[in-house]
């Protein structure tokens, strides 16, 4: 098998892995552990591969495995976006597991920011460039205003939020927005956020995740699974029928 055909085989298992499959995962990390070996220094290898370490958490009973894979994918994911700083799919994938770890007890949300806003800017210079990826500009924009309000830098999620909801179309996104709006009204600019980092802090945090719940989905209470992304609920998420709208319905100003 070419070193594509090698890859793709491994996205493809991924997928599975993060619907819930942990054959797929045990599977998708001894073809990423083989591929290393052949390409070590490819960050598209490194980076899938530290993906598929974090669902490895996921399935993992022993509160300390679950941090020692946790800790190690995240390493191969910063490994992977040093090394390739301007690559979309690299950024994407360590954006997504930054942005589903708890802040409390990682304080990754920052990292999420940072590749983000590099995924959002990239798609305002180059249109299309999201969607050929099949990342909804949409649900992106939402979860990085998300990620701003978990963090406490409430002006800057009010901005993005406000922006979005200038441009989308769809009614039910809109109502989110203007609800997520209105809960940051009267809040400071930018306010203090405790956060948990004591070693033991984080081992009770993901003792508390069960067997079923991808580790990638434990920055929120109430989602559900679907897939790579987030199924949002009313309040805290992008409805799942506004999440798969085109990008198109955007309006332009």
């Amino acid at each position: 098998m070419t070193f594509d055909e090698r890859l793709d085989k491994i996205k493809s298992l991924y997928i599975e892995g993060a619907k819930g499959s942990a054959t797929a995962v045990q599977e998708a990390n001894q073809l990423s552990e083989r591929l290393r070996l052949d390409y070590p220094d490819n960050p598209h290898v490194k980076a899938y591969h530290g993906s598929i370490m974090i669902l490895i958490a996921r399935d993992k009973k022993n509160p300390l495995e679950k941090l020692r894979w946790s800790k190690n994918g995240l390493k191969l994911l910063d490994k992977a976006v040093a090394a390739a700083p301007n690559d979309s799919q690299v950024r994407y994938l360590r954006g997504r597991s930054a942005f589903k770890l708890p802040e409390k007890h990682f304080q990754r949300t920052k990292t999420a920011i940072e590749d983000y806003s590099f995924l959002i800017d990239q798609e305002l210079h180059q249109e299309g460039r999201l969607g050929a990826m099949g990342i909804d500009y949409s649900k992106l924009t939402y979860e990085l205003g998300e990620a701003y309000s978990r963090i406490g830098r409430n002006e800057d999620a009010a901005k993005v939020w406000t922006k979005l909801e200038q441009q989308t179309e769809d009614l039910e996104l809109r109502q989110l927005l203007r609800e997520q709006l209105q809960s940051l009204e009267g809040k400071p600019a930018v306010e203090q956020i405790q956060a948990n980092t004591g070693f033991v802090s984080i081992l009770i945090g993901i003792a508390a995740l069960t067997t079923g719940n991808l580790l990638v989905n434990i920055a929120g209470k109430g989602l559900k699974k679907t897939g790579l992304f987030q199924a949002p609920n009313k309040k805290n998420n992008i409805n799942k029928e506004a999440r798969g709208k085109p990008r198109n319905n955007k309006k332009r100003h």
